[in-house]
């Protein structure tokens, strides 16, 4: 601690789930100690603390949402639940003394440059200032829910919750549920309603791509091998990881591809949903791949019960005791549950952040989103994120995302002269966004169907553009002559 009571660090970061920790033990092993990591949750996890709702489970083989440094033998079944997951997290934070450096319940309320010093000023509520040289923002996405911009919203006299605010002293046994929206946390929590409440009554906009899960349980002998032979761990999730790349990763540009995925899909939901009129429904009318393809074994199969009504006529408003859709009927409910999704841009702007000369990086992006690599930002020396711009992927694992950025970043920081700086030259910023959009326009979210995947203007600033081998290559090295430092 200085002279002014201001703590003194090395590396601040920011946000206590997959992103956060990884570039703590990273840090760590780099030989950095005077680190500190800051969460607003009173837990480790990020979005696995703050997604609870009932049937929350992770899109990607659990093998490979996990850290490659830190391989789980046990994980119960291909898919994980998040229970399962937020235990792998508190587990490496025992693992590799991570502890020590967290400080829970607290946000981070501004970072200021300081261009004297040669670093930032962190405003963190309930602490007294902090002065870190270097900065690591790891907050994710998947933590700043959206509300539908609803009639009468707000008289509803019953339970309301998104799913990611989920009460679970909410007993949905014997009553009447509205879930609105069909998408990613809508159909894991809509089946587990289903077994519950009297009626549920599902809201669509638009139908999905949902491909089956082809969840299983590992075996004990499973289990043991894994444990025993290390190796073949490590081989198992490389299979993972290259089947992901070598079979979904191309339906983003080819498609051929898309075409054979989309009749497999549609024959499954054909298998899945006898009712031709339900199966109508469900049926997309947008280009596979345009939107997020779901994953699950047990959402159709839950549309067909007699207690589920799926709603495809716009609501007109929500009303005292109900939903009132645009052909004047009401239904009225007990609760309403949004599965509405998360505002993806709001989450980069959220925190104030003012850089070299005053700029501040909202107002920079006011216009438009971008970064270096993912990680940087020019006019913001020793400021780096790690599920920044274009970082966010359809095809591959973001936990695999994050390791290959904070391998950068951390070669990044080594690279620095003591009490120096870097950012990055903004013609390379600038170069790099050029090529990148340049690929992002050649891919399937490019085309006609709306997405939180792109602006309404059509601009992406969500999601990378290539594999994951493409994205580790690209991050394997500094690029020195792309690169500011300063002494």
């Amino acid at each position: 601690m200085s002279a002014n009571g201001e703590d003194r660090l090395e590396v601040l970061i920011i946000g206590a789930g997959f992103a956060g920790i990884c570039a703590a033990i990273k840090l760590r092993e780099a030989g950095v100690t005077s680190l500190r990591i800051v969460d607003k949750n009173p837990d480790i996890g990020g979005t696995w603390f703050a997604n609870t709702y009932p049937g929350a489970t992770c899109d990607v083989p659990s093998h490979f949402y996990s850290l490659s440094f830190a391989p789980n033998p046990n994980w119960s079944r291909l898919y994980s639940p998040q229970k399962e997951i937020l235990a792998y997290l508190r587990d490496c934070v025992e693992t590799f003394g991570i502890a020590p450096f967290l400080d829970l319940g607290h946000e981070v309320r501004s970072l200021t440059y300081d261009a004297v010093r040669r670093g930032w000023r962190a405003e963190i509520d309930g602490r007294g200032p902090v002065f870190a040289r270097f900065v690591i923002n790891g907050t994710g996405g998947l933590h700043r829910p959206i509300l539908p911009e609803i009639e009468g919203r707000d008289s509803f006299g019953g339970v309301t919750m998104h799913t990611a605010q989920w009460d679970h002293a909410f007993d949905a046994t014997g009553k009447r549920v509205a879930v609105i929206g069909t998408a990613a946390s809508a159909i894991q929590v809509i089946p587990q309603l289903a077994k519950r409440a009297a009626r549920v009554d599902v809201y669509q906009r638009t139908a999905n791509y949902i491909s089956p899960r082809g969840n299983f349980v590992y075996s004990k002998e499973q289990k043991a091998r894994f444990a025993r032979f290390p190796a073949w761990q490590r081989l198992y999730r490389r299979i993972i990881r290259t089947r992901m790349d070598w079979l979904l990763f191309p339906l983003i540009l080819k498609e051929k591809r898309r075409s054979l995925l989309s009749d497999r899909i549609l024959r499954y939901l054909g298998k899945a949903v006898p009712d031709p009129e339900l199966r109508a429904k469900l049926t997309p009318e947008f280009e596979l791949g345009c939107k997020r393809i779901l994953v699950s074994d047990d959402f159709y199969p839950s549309l067909n019960r007699e207690n589920v009504d799926l709603i495809t006529d716009p609501i007109r408003r929500i009303t005292g005791t109900g939903i009132e859709t645009r052909n004047g009927v009401l239904r009225e409910v007990d609760a309403i549950i949004y599965a509405t999704g998360f505002d993806m841009y709001a989450h980069m702007k959220a925190l104030p952040v003012t850089g070299r000369d005053g700029v501040r990086l909202g107002e920079l992006w006011g216009e438009r989103i971008e970064a270096y690599r993912t990680v940087m930002v020019a006019g913001f020396p020793n400021y780096f994120t790690v599920t920044g711009p274009n970082s966010g992927t359809g095809t591959t694992s973001v936990v695999d995302m994050i390791e290959q950025a904070v391998g950068w970043i951390v070669k990044a920081i080594r690279a620095t002269p003591a009490q120096g700086s870097v950012d990055v030259k903004p013609e390379a910023q600038a170069a790099w966004n050029r090529a990148l959009h340049a690929k992002l326009d050649k891919t399937v979210w490019a085309t006609g169907c709306s997405s939180w995947y792109k602006r309404a203007d059509g601009r992406i600033e969500t999601l990378y553009p290539g594999s994951a081998a493409a994205y580790a290559r690209e991050m394997r090295r500094l690029r020195r002559g792309e690169l500011a430092f300063e002494e």
